[in-house]
């Protein structure tokens, strides 16, 4: 051993700064997800598209009242989304050579089971078919309704084929048929030979939903972001946008069933003076000049403040004008929660920085955060330990990771503090080992922590609620 020995280590580790993790998608082609930290490199791999006008105002935000601007986004691509016309599925049936093994007769009622699904009768006539070809024609002009979905034959040759009236999918359907002589299709005439081809085809789709699905295949490949925009405008995409990022939080049901929290928020813009958005996780503003960019330029400008909770009313985006409404037409806006660009006794500002459910912005916002730190608070109590004990002290380490997430939303002014002591305004119900149920205590599941904050940025005292569910290693 020496006899001097010199140990040195830094006494904490560096913490990566906070951001916002965007995602810019533009319509004009497809581009795979990148991330740029250069404005010039993003305008040149997208020279000339709309998502680079988007960056250039979200960069430059030069007034914001911010300590920093945003230098980093995700950008990807896809095609244009368009309304694409579906296809009618079909049942084509080719008679082969073989008749029934059991002899027609004439000027009687039949019953063909087809696809193993649906019966239909055909009728000879007093002419009794004698070949593959006379069997087809009984069919002509027969249909059928199965699953919501009609359909009707036509014959040509040996070969009838059932097409449905709609375009739509259908499922279910075997590649066979058989005769029967009644309708409850017990006594089998023997047919044999036929060759049976089930196409099943698919429903109109509209430039929205495939918007929509082109937004989850990405999430197929990377749902490592958090922020949207789209250069898309038109009010029933909007639309669409803010449904798809609403549907985006997992219900609690959702989680328990293994549903990974990938939640979104998107920031839109229309310039539709009727716009009514109903959406909770999602920020649409009118804009006269679609142009300008108003969204991208609000994010860029209070985004950087993130995760900090600030309210996203009262700030004066670089580049977006005043919008043109009358009072009638601002009252209406405001009423439909789209956000707006105004003035009032000469002073311009974006308001009223809210959601489409009428929550505020930095409230949804907040409330997503400590979601996440207490999550990732968790696991880095789970990889550091080497086992957490199913004991009153095991759950109070867990325990630490929902204080620590809640402290930390009190540092960021998420969580109001009681004025008199200055701590924040929350409360955590921590279980014992005692109230854990046997088969609780079976399956190595805590009881659950719940807890409850009232977030500063209300006006009137608007609270959070949380339940966190964990199951502990034996």
């Amino acid at each position: 051993m020496k006899d001097i020995q010199v140990f040195t280590a830094l006494d904490a580790k560096t913490v990566a700064a906070e951001k916002l993790d965007i995602l810019l998608l533009s319509t004009e082609g497809a581009a795979d997800m990148a991330i740029y930290n250069d404005l010039e490199k993003l305008k040149a791999a997208f020279p000339g598209k709309k998502v680079a006008a988007m960056a250039d105002k979200m960069f430059n935000q030069d007034n914001t009242l911010a300590d920093t601007l945003i230098r980093k986004v995700r950008v990807a691509g896809i095609e244009n989304p368009q309304n694409v016309g579906g296809t009618a599925s079909r049942i084509e049936i080719a008679f082969g050579e073989n008749m029934p093994t059991e002899t027609l007769e004439a000027s009687t009622a039949y019953y063909a089971k087809i696809g193993g699904k649906t019966v239909v009768e055909i009728t000879t006539s007093e002419e009794v078919p004698v070949d593959c070809t006379g069997l087809a024609k009984l069919f002509a002009g027969t249909s059928f309704e199965e699953d919501g979905v009609k359909f009707t034959a036509a014959v040509d040759d040996n070969t009838v084929t059932y097409t449905s009236t709609t375009r739509t999918a259908v499922s279910g359907y075997a590649e066979s048929i058989s005769l029967y002589k009644d309708a409850d299709c017990f006594e089998d005439m023997g047919l044999s030979g036929a060759v049976v081809s089930v196409s099943v085809g698919k429903a109109d789709t509209t430039k929205a939903e495939n918007l929509i699905a082109a937004i989850e295949d990405l999430r197929d490949h990377n749902d490592d972001w958090y922020f949207i925009l789209t250069d898309v405008t038109d009010p029933v995409c909007v639309t669409a946008l803010c449904k798809w990022a609403e549907s985006t939080e997992p219900t609690e049901a959702a989680l328990g069933a293994g549903v990974e929290d990938h939640r979104k928020f998107y920031f839109g813009q229309t310039n539709d003076k009727e716009y009514v958005n109903e959406y909770g996780r999602s920020v649409v503003t009118y804009a006269d000049n679609l142009a300008e960019w108003a969204d991208a330029a609000w994010v860029g400008s209070v985004g950087p403040f993130w995760p900090e909770s600030v309210t996203w009313k009262w700030k004066v985006p670089d580049g977006v004008s005043v919008a043109d409404l009358r009072d009638s037409e601002r009252d209406l806006l405001e009423e439909n929660r789209v956000n707006f660009m105004t003035a009032e006794y000469k002073h311009e500002y974006m308001k009223n920085g809210i959601c489409g459910d009428g929550n505020f912005i930095d409230n949804v916002l907040g409330a997503d955060y400590i979601t996440h730190q207490i999550r990732e608070n968790l696991y880095e109590i789970f990889i550091a330990n080497k086992k957490i004990a199913y004991t009153d002290d095991g759950f109070a380490l867990v325990a630490a990771g929902v204080f620590a997430a809640l402290n930390r939303a009190v540092e960021l002014h998420i969580i109001a503090t009681d004025p008199e002591d200055d701590t924040g305004v929350y409360t955590v119900v921590i279980p014992k080992r005692a109230d854990a149920t046997d088969e609780q205590a079976r399956n190595r599941q805590m009881p659950d922590i719940k807890w409850s904050a009232q977030l500063e940025g209300a006006v009137h005292s608007v609270k959070v609620n949380g339940t966190l569910r964990v199951t502990l290693n034996g």
